[in-house]
């Protein structure tokens, strides 16, 4: 008879098939869903009665194999990948040399040709190479922009491209940044050092100044044309060194 009593308890308490409560923290209760309301549900457990509010229940598997979503879980959105910004090319200036070229006699300093903008250096060519056969009887420095005779040195951020002899002419390139673009006070001048070869006092000898805009894309051409004017070597000194034309300007549009 005590068998009988406790194998018909445990019958009851443990039915064949049961619900299953899935709980919206990720809790599972197996049991028998015995009431629900608008705002709770009551599930008979092998424990007890349990009563759950609804907002805490994500869905309700039936004993017959159906399922009941009351919350679903919120998907987390995958966050969109921040987008790289492409760089903008650096702009491009050449200044397109032609004439004749620029010489100091007799007592010749290092000489270099420096290139500004509004007053800031972008790019300097040194030339510490002596032309003796240039003038007899006489010590020369001509000014050239070969690659391996010129030292090229450029501000932060901005390249100076070697020079190339193209037809005759030295095309002198630069790299500038983005944000240069724009109307801008172009200067040339060269210049001889006045001090050591360490601690270089640079002086200007002859310069020339031109309004130009920069523009992104395409490249900005300058011309600077050189012509000797009437300088000369006479009597040990330099003479007429201010007479040494340099002209800037844009060459016009190609038809």
């Amino acid at each position: 008879m005590t068998r009988r009593l406790a194998f018909g308890l445990l019958a009851f308490a443990l039915p064949a098939a049961a619900d299953q409560v899935v709980l919206t923290n990720g809790d599972r209760v197996t049991g028998q869903v015995v009431a629900r309301g608008t705002q709770r549900v009551r599930i008979q457990t092998p424990h007890g009665l349990l009563v759950i509010p609804l907002d805490k229940i994500s869905r309700i598997r039936k004993d017959d194999g159906s399922e009941e979503v009351l919350n679903a879980p919120t998907a987390v959105p995958t966050p969109a990948p921040t987008p790289v910004p492409t760089p903008k090319p650096p702009l491009r200036l050449e200044l397109v040399v032609s004439g004749h070229s620029f010489w100091q006699a007799w007592d010749p300093k290092s000489l270099r040709f420096e290139v500004q903008l509004d007053g800031i250096i972008i790019g300097a060519y040194r030339d510490r190479l002596l032309d003796p056969l240039d003038l007899p009887k006489a010590t020369v420095n001509t000014f050239a922009f070969l690659p391996d005779g010129a030292a090229r040195q450029g501000a932060p951020g901005m390249t100076v491209l070697p020079p190339e002899t193209k037809e005759g002419r030295t095309h002198l390139a630069f790299e500038l940044p983005p944000e240069e673009a724009g109307k801008h006070k172009l200067r040339v001048v060269y210049q001889s050092n006045e001090g050591p070869v360490d601690t270089p006092r640079w002086t200007d000898l002859i310069e020339a100044a031109f309004d130009l805009e920069i523009l992104p894309g395409p490249l900005t051409l300058v011309r600077l044309e050189q012509s000797r004017g009437t300088m000369l070597f006479m009597k040990k000194h330099m003479q007429g060194v201010e007479t040494f034309l340099l002209r800037l300007d844009t060459p016009p549009p190609e038809p």
